[in-house]
């Protein structure tokens, strides 16, 4: 197996989600990145980057679901057994994103500002529960973090050089509440038009 270098940084490329027939084979759904050039990569790593997967084969399935076959897994039992494991690969393995790209990671700790330059706070994660990406931010002088879906209309602004992203928050936002279930917390029109200003 090879080594991962020091101060090689994961990037997570996705999650298998289920086994598919009785082969071994899993299905794995993408975190924002098309997987089709994912076999000139080598093998890929859980989170703790210890156990490898060495992928033979993948096609793309119904909706964003990707089939694959890896040759640490040969049966169904073991395919049940990952069900869930988060798939990495090492930063250095990767292509450079082109100007306008970058990689999911690269935006946590971004500053946040809204577009009057306001300073609003700090991307804590960008995460994909299913139903689209969501960035997680963490307002100043505030203990509870806020969840607002990854959209252009949304996040219209985006300068890894110079550290920061423009929020343009909707008039809805979803928060953590205090015994850690989500909510949905309504913005008057006043205050969702002085954000605009």
């Amino acid at each position: 197996m090879s080594e991962i270098k020091p101060n090689d940084e994961l990037i997570e490329l996705g999650a298998i989600t289920n086994a598919h027939g009785i082969k071994g084979d899993v299905t794995i759904k993408p975190f924002g990145k098309d997987l089709s050039s994912l076999l000139d990569y080598g093998p890929v790593r859980d989170k703790s980057g210890q156990q490898a997967f060495t992928i033979l084969s993948l096609r793309h399935s119904k909706k964003d679901l990707y089939v694959a076959r890896i040759k640490e897994i040969t049966n169904r039992n073991q395919a049940e057994e990952i069900k869930g494991t988060e798939l990495y690969i090492e930063r250095s393995k990767l292509p450079e994103p082109e100007e306008d790209e970058f990689y999911y990671r690269d935006l946590i700790g971004l500053s946040v500002k809204l577009e009057t330059g306001e300073k609003w706070g700090k991307v804590i994660a960008v995460e994909d529960y299913g139903a689209g990406d969501i960035i997680e931010i963490m307002p100043q002088n505030s203990q509870k973090s806020v969840y607002f879906s990854f959209t252009k209309d949304i996040i219209p602004t985006i300068s890894l050089k110079e550290g920061y992203l423009i929020l343009i928050p909707p008039h809805e936002e979803i928060v953590t509440g205090e015994d850690g279930v989500e909510e949905k917390a309504d913005q008057s029109d006043s205050d969702a038009d002085q954000n605009r200003k």
